[in-house]
Formats: structure tokens, sequence, C-alpha cells
């Protein structure tokens, strides 16, 4: 009988005392490619009831709310007509502490936070946080290495934002399972332990629709090697309708820069989607209230975990990427012959979907995971291929047979 050692990133919180912190990590303005003014964002944040916002523009480090945003005009062409504005003091004091519009309640700005890989066709997008590195840099096309990198060296901490994107694994669910693109993600994460993990959700689920498949594919590839991988959700705002459509229910003891920091390492938070088109099918839109959840109990005497919570209609637990049980309590007994080296939940509801982060479950045989077995010269010609496939010729090839594939998808749509 299979017996587990449970890890649980939530066992540091305390439910009684800690509070919920609506949050939203991945934002954009005026000051790149986004059509909201850089100020006009963060009040419409602020009014949506968000606790906690990083705004993170196309190469331009946020410095503070009621700093000027050091933009790129080429990148930003809305902002060479309207230059973004920012807060004043005044109004920053007021967001902060929560008596702007007497809200009662105030606004975490998480400065230092950046989108890297400005300038590249390829959706090979990282997010930096607490850092300096990536203002004004270009970046390369395919390359997610080279930001986490930077970030790591900076003492910052980093994100892959929305892999769906770039692996189009919308298009095809099959490239979210290719062991080539899990290793190269599994590769950066066991490598850089400053990069968190993965957007699992990303606006309204169209480009991410498959994430969740490669987290799972991701969890059972990283966890053997030691560390857990954390699933992050954004709205990644571009237009103020995208505000609200996917973002985190962090639980902390309070919202300072530095305890949202040390959240973010240890992964005391939940993922919120108002969309999940595999979990709760493409035409469903939550409204409303979200699933949340109140408390975890991880008992390992008696080998199961609890969840407690409002607002959702059913709990279902996932390991290796497919449902093994249901209910607010797993039996890790009863279900071990269908656990791999972890178990995560997912409340849905009205509002909603809701993920907590992966519970890693040792049972003593737990090993590092080998994808591929290729040989040196393999590895050497597939590595020349990629750099090619990387340069910026043959990018914007595949951009134009992309559309043209897309558009071709489109005009048979239209006729069904």
């Amino acid at each position: 009988m299979r017996k587990f050692k449970i890890t649980n990133p939530y066992a540091g919180v305390d439910w009684d005392s800690w509070h919920h912190y609506k949050t939203n990590l991945h934002t954009h303005s005026t000051a790149s490619d986004a059509q909201v003014d850089f100020s006009d964002m963060i009040k419409a944040y602020y009014d949506a009831g968000f606790d906690i916002l990083a705004m993170t523009d196309h190469g331009v480090v946020n410095h503070g709310w009621n700093q000027k945003p050091r933009r790129i005009p080429v990148l930003s062409v809305s902002s060479i007509i309207k230059k973004p504005t920012w807060l004043s003091d005044e109004e920053y004091g007021a967001i902060l502490d929560g008596t702007y519009k007497n809200r009662g309640r105030g606004m975490t700005d998480l400065r230092y936070g950046i989108e890297i890989n400005t300038a590249v066709f390829t959706k090979a997008h990282v997010n930096g946080f607490f850092t300096e590195y990536g203002q004004r840099l270009v970046g390369h096309e395919n390359d997610f290495e080279g930001p986490v990198k930077g970030v790591a060296e900076s003492g910052g901490l980093s994100v892959i934002n929305h892999p769906g994107d770039w692996l189009e694994s919308y298009v095809d669910v099959n490239h979210a399972h290719e062991k080539k693109n899990i290793e190269l993600f599994a590769d950066i994460l066991k490598k850089y332990p400053s990069c968190l993990g993965i957007e699992a959700f990303n606006r309204i689920d169209t480009v991410t629709c498959a994430d969740r498949i490669l987290w799972d594919e991701l969890l059972s590839a990283v966890i053997p090697s030691g560390r857990n991988v954390w699933g992050f959700a954004n709205s990644d705002a571009h237009v103020l309708s995208d505000i609200d459509t996917s973002f985190m229910d962090f639980v902390l003891p309070d919202r300072t820069e530095q305890t949202v920091r040390r959240g973010m390492e240890n992964g005391t938070f939940f993922s919120v989607g108002r969309r999940a088109v595999y979990e709760l099918g493409k035409d469903f839109v939550g409204e409303g209230e979200y699933p949340t959840v109140t408390r975890i109990t991880a008992n390992e005497d008696e080998q199961s975990i609890s969840i407690e919570g409002k607002n959702y209609n059913r709990v279902q637990w996932i390991s290796n990427g497919k449902i093994i049980a249901e209910g607010e309590k797993i039996d890790l007994i009863a279900a071990s012959q269908n656990i791999g080296c972890y178990v995560r939940a997912q409340l849905l509801g009205k509002g909603g979907i809701c993920l907590t982060q992966a519970f890693v479950l040792d049972d003593g045989n737990m090993h590092e995971v080998t994808l591929r077995n290729i040989t040196p010269q393999q590895r050497k010609i597939e590595r020349a291929e990629d750099k090619f496939k990387s340069t910026r010729f043959y990018v914007l090839g595949q951009e134009i047979s992309r559309e043209i594939a897309y558009r071709k998808r489109c005009r048979q749509e239209k006729k069904k």
C-alpha cells in the first residue's frame, strides 16, 4: 500500500487571521501596446476591487504609479499621439491607503514589474518582478531562458507568460504533450529557482486553453527534481474589458511588497479564471462571486487533503493531468493507483474556476524524470535547427504563413 509524505504549499497559512487579496500581476497600458492610459488602467483595477496590481508593460519597468513610464515610443504608436499619464502623488497615496473614492481598502503597487522580450514576433514572453532587468531590451525570438536568466541574476523573480500562445497548443493540444516542449520549460524551471512557474490562465483563455495541460506535464516532470511549479492567472489587460477575466487570490498576513513576494515564492495563492475552455466549456462565462478556498487541511496520518470554501458547486482533484477524485476531501490511499507525484484541486462554480497549487506527494519512490533519450549529436543538430528557426527571417515567414492559415480557418467557420 502506497503512503505519501505530503508537502502542502499552504501549510504556513493562518486561515483564521490572514486575508484574501484579489491580485493581477500582468497588466499593460499606453506605456507599451495597450489602448488604455497608464493612470486610467490603474484606477480601473482599483474600481474593480483589486488589492494588488503589477503594471508590466513591454520593455518598461514600473518604478511606481506616480512615476513617468520610461516608454519606448517606436513600440507604442498610441503613446506618440497621446503620451501616457501617471498618478499625481496625491492620487498615488490615496490609492495605496484606500482613501481614493473612499473605498476604504488600499491597493498595493507591486513595483519593478516588466514583460520581457519586447519586440519579438513569437510570443516568448516572460514577466520579471522585483527587477530592473529588461528595460528597453528588444529580445530574441523563441528565447525564454535569456529573460529568466537576466531576472535571476538581478535578484528578481520571473513567470513564463501564456506558453500556449507560443506553442500554439490552442490550435493543436498535442503541442502541450510533446516531450520536446515539456523538456524546454522543465529545464528552465529546474535551472532557475527564481522562475516560479507559468501562467495557467491568461485573459479569456483562448490561446491558453491547453496551458493547464502543460502545467500538469511540467508538474510531473519537475517535482521529482525537488521543486514545485506554481500556476498563475492574469488578465494580461490591454483594454478595460480584460479586467477581471483571470486573476489570483493571494492569502497573506498583509499586502506589503515583500509579503507579496514571499507569497509568490511560497505559492500561497489560488488562480481564478472566469472562463476555462476545457473545464467549463467554450461558451461558459463566470459572473459574480468566484470560487474561493477558505481553508485547507492536509492530514498525513489520515492520508487525506480536505478543502473548505465558498461559491462553488463542485471540487475535482487532478493528478497526471486527469481527474482522479471529486468532493471536498480526497482519500489518498483510495486514489493511490491514479496518483503520480502530486495532486491539485479545482473548484468550479457560477463565478468560474479556482485552482489550488499542487500538493507534492512522495511515496519514497520518486525519481528524476528523463523526458527524451537523444544522443549529444542529435541534440547538437536540434539546437542548430532551433537557432535557424529563431532568426527574424524565418520567424517572419512563419508569421505570414500563420496569418494565412488563420484567415482560412475563419472563412471555413463562417461557411458552417
